[in-house]
């Protein structure tokens, strides 16, 4: 009888370090996410706010972010004074000075990347923007808001 006790109590054991193991593999994704992320806020108007939140996934090291090119996820939205939020629309984005090559996919909010950036809502609109590969150590990414204004944002990359 004790050693079934002791066979439990070991089985119980390892099944508890590997579910902390499991939460502190998803902990230190969400740590990479929230280091390599940005925010910017855009005054409108006395009672109006563009928010943006630029993320880098190339330093994560995950599954869904493959290396041959240049990732980052950017989610937009309008915060209007009155308690509503407003789809905000960003354009003419550009990795490093250049929009050649460059893709812009908008993204679902069940999308599976989405869960590499540490806070995701529901009146957020999310893209992907994907550059060529380059192995240049600082990127600039920059974008025309909705008032026709060039923001930019730098990242430098962890070698």
């Amino acid at each position: 009888m004790m050693r079934y006790a002791l066979m439990v109590l070991v089985a119980l054991m390892m099944n508890g370090c590997a579910t902390k193991l499991a939460d502190d593999q998803h902990e230190k994704l969400m740590d990479y996410g929230m280091v390599n992320s940005k925010k910017i806020e855009i005054k409108n108007s006395e009672t109006s706010k563009t928010f943006v939140i630029i993320t880098y996934l190339n330093p994560i090291n995950h599954e869904l972010v493959d290396q041959e090119s240049e990732k980052f996820i950017v989610g937009t939205y309008m915060a209007t004074g009155n308690g509503a939020y407003e789809k905000a629309e960003l354009s003419g984005f550009q990795v490093n000075g250049s929009d050649e090559n460059l893709s812009v996919t908008s993204l679902k909010q069940d999308a599976p990347v989405l869960k590499l950036v540490s806070t995701v809502n529901a009146w957020t609109n999310y893209v992907l923007v994907q550059a060529p590969k380059t192995e240049d150590i600082n990127m600039e990414v920059s974008f025309e808001n909705d008032q026709s204004q060039r923001v930019s944002v730098k990242f430098q990359k962890d070698y």
